[in-house]
């Protein structure tokens, strides 16, 4: 039996990178979906600007977990054909 150390080691480095994106984009996501409130004062920028962009960055990082994911089940349907 013959194995193909270098295809293993390069399989091995993207799982590593695609999980450690995937389990940040979903962190970030978390972040920006339960960040604190805060006042703002007068002459400020409207506070619904500013949930509204931490609404946007959440689905936004909840998109590429839920983009990688998909892609990953596809290369796996793909190679059991």
């Amino acid at each position: 039996m013959h194995i193909d150390w270098d295809a293993l080691a390069a399989v091995c480095a993207t799982s590593l990178t695609v999980v450690i994106l995937l389990v940040g984009a979903f962190s970030f996501g978390l972040a920006a979906l339960t960040r604190p409130r805060k006042e703002q004062p007068s002459g400020a920028e409207p506070a619904g600007t500013a949930d509204a962009l931490a609404k946007a960055t959440a689905v936004l990082c909840f998109a590429v977990c839920a983009a990688l994911a998909c892609y990953g089940i596809v290369l796996i349907v793909s190679q059991s054909r």
